[in-house]
This record gives structure tokens, C-alpha cells and sequence, in this order.
């Protein structure tokens, strides 16, 4: 049985816990001292000490790397490529070049090629989509009546949630500021690029 941590050692523990379930990657000390108002040699204290009492287990010359002995090993980042930018909004041209990367818990993005584009407009704010999100979206050509898709039309793009109505397809805005777009069901300009399954937000 580890030693047991005062409730000041405790709540530094938690701290750690919680920021490495949010970002996916461990706090330095200096993040550590931030939080608590203390000098970074004291996080580096708490850190040292927290490692002697055996509840975190850091790896040598990696400062962003902590594990907690006895849980299970976290699955390695997956690389989630951004393609470029999409409106929400009116319909116009996905930029299809590889600008950056996410690197995010494989929880998130499920099965699947996953890629991501960054939203600009605000028309799917109805289903917490703003602008400057990053949407994650499955390589998928089809999808099902009430999904959020990546649509592309005429060679424009735009991500809207998909309704299929006596025979067509209706692209619908969460935002009421923003008319239904209606197409042909047999559109040839008309085709499903993904289906929308998460969001990520940089704050």
C-alpha cells in the first residue's frame, strides 16, 4: 500500500489526473505551481515526492510524460491530418491541403480514416459548432437520415445536418439565421465527403 498524501499532496494529485485526462499529456512543474500559487521548486517537490510514494511514475528526460503504476498504459496518440477550412454557412470550396495535425486520444476518433477541417461561419451553432472549431470527420460516402456530414456541391463544401425529404436531400443549418439548401437526390454534383463525429476545441 503507497503511503498515504496529506490533503494538500492529494489535491496536487487530482490536478495532475485531471489536466492529463484533458490534454492528454502531463503538466510541467511550472503548471503546477501556477495552479497552486507556490514556486516552481515546490512542484518539482510535490512531483519528486508524489513519484517516491509510488502514485505517479515519471519517465527520465521526458517532461511531459507521467503514468499512474497499476493503471492501464494510455494508447498512443492518433495523428488526425486537417485538411484546411470549411464554411458554416453558405457552400464554398474546402481547401484540400494538409495545413497541420491533431494528435488526439484514439477514444475520439473512433473507427475509421478519420481527417479534421477547421470551421469558419456560424451556422451550425445550434449543435455547439462555432467558428474556429475543428470538426473530426469519417471518410464516408454516405450517411444516415439526421447525421452532421461534410457536403460537397458543385465542387463547394460545407458541413450541415443531413434530411432526406420525398426524394431529396436537404442540407439543414442548426442556425434559423440560415435557409435549408434542397438538392436532387441524383445530383451529380452532389456527394457525402464524411460524417461529422466529433468536435475539438482550442481555447
Amino acid at each position: 500500500m503507497n503511503p498515504p498524501l496529506t490533503p494538500q499532496q492529494q489535491r496536487v494529485l487530482s490536478f495532475i489526473r485531471d489536466f492529463m485526462a484533458r490534454e492528454s499529456f502531463a503538466p510541467t512543474a511550472k503548471e503546477i505551481a501556477d495552479r497552486f500559487g507556490i514556486a516552481v521548486k515546490n512542484g518539482f517537490y510535490y512531483l519528486d515526492l508524489l513519484q517516491r510514494k509510488g502514485y505517479i511514475r515519471r519517465t527520465p528526460n521526458q517532461h511531459r510524460r507521467i503514468e499512474f503504476p497499476g493503471s492501464r498504459a494510455p494508447s498512443s496518440p492518433v495523428r488526425v491530418p486537417v485538411l484546411g477550412s470549411v464554411p458554416a454557412g453558405s457552400p464554398r470550396e474546402a481547401v484540400e491541403l494538409v495545413r497541420d495535425e491533431l494528435l488526439l486520444d484514439a477514444s475520439l476518433t473512433g473507427d475509421g480514416e478519420v481527417f479534421s477541417l477547421r470551421v469558419s461561419g456560424d451556422s451550425m451553432s445550434g449543435d455547439h459548432i462555432a467558428d474556429g472549431d475543428y470538426i473530426l470527420i469519417r471518410c464516408q460516402s454516405d450517411a444516415s437520415d439526421g447525421d452532421i456530414v461534410v457536403a460537397v456541391l458543385s465542387g463547394d463544401a460545407t458541413v450541415k445536418r443531413l434530411r432526406r425529404r420525398d426524394g431529396a436531400v436537404v442540407l439543414e443549418a442548426s442556425n434559423p439565421a440560415y435557409p435549408p439548401i434542397t438538392v436532387p437526390a441524383d445530383a451529380a454534383s452532389f456527394r457525402i465527403a464524411g460524417k461529422v463525429v466529433g468536435v475539438y476545441r482550442k481555447l
